[in-house]
């Protein structure tokens, strides 16, 4: 399912009026540093940091020290509190945390765009690694794509940059890889997959 640029809903204008006051909010307008892009790409939430990343390997469009700056977003994206943590694994359990895990610890291992991995230990005593995916990132995800379509379309209109960069490659590429990361279930196969070929 490919989001598309045809027309917005309550929330994709609820959606577009959060990115606009993220962006007041950083006072973008006056312009950005390498540091103050960074911060606004990650308030502005997993696509855009998924965007982010991407950015930081096209030297060719930005300054260096923009770029490396960038970088940042693959190895240092701000956590989700514990607290959405636990809720998300109730929600998916339908029961308490302490009936599922013995711990967990509250630190995680790390923490990317769609998920955070956390250290634990099952009732069994076996030890395990805990992913945990963002809450509702899928419809975040498809919402801030079909937003960015729209924006492209504006750039093909007023010509110019629309015409050096394809934006919609861009956002179809976005959009595959993390329709990919969000599919656990495929993740869960190609590690089974992965450990039959190597025991």
């Amino acid at each position: 399912m490919k989001p598309n640029r045809t027309s917005l809903d309550s929330e994709s204008r609820k959606r577009l009026r959060e990115i606009l006051a993220i962006l007041i909010q950083h006072d973008v307008i006056r312009g950005l540093t390498p540091e103050k892009l960074r911060d606004t790409i990650e308030d502005l939430g997993p696509t855009f940091v998924k965007i982010g990343q991407i950015m930081s390997m096209r030297q060719d469009m930005l300054p260096p020290e923009y770029c490396d700056e960038l970088t940042k977003l693959r190895t240092e994206v701000a956590a989700m509190p514990f607290s959405t943590v636990k809720s998300v694994i109730e929600s998916e359990y339908g029961k308490p945390l302490s009936s599922i895990f013995a711990e967990i610890d509250p630190t995680p291992l790390g923490s990317a765009s769609i998920a955070q991995v956390h250290a634990a230990v099952l009732r069994d005593s076996s030890r395990v690694v805990v992913k945990v995916q963002r809450p509702d990132i899928h419809d975040t995800m498809a919402r801030d794509i079909a937003l960015l379509r729209h924006a492209s379309g504006l750039l093909r209109l007023a010509g110019g940059i629309g015409e050096v960069l394809d934006f919609d490659a861009i956002l179809d590429e976005v959009w595959f890889v993390a329709q990919e990361e969000m599919d656990f279930l495929m993740e869960a196969h190609h590690a089974d997959e992965f450990s039959s070929h190597n025991r």
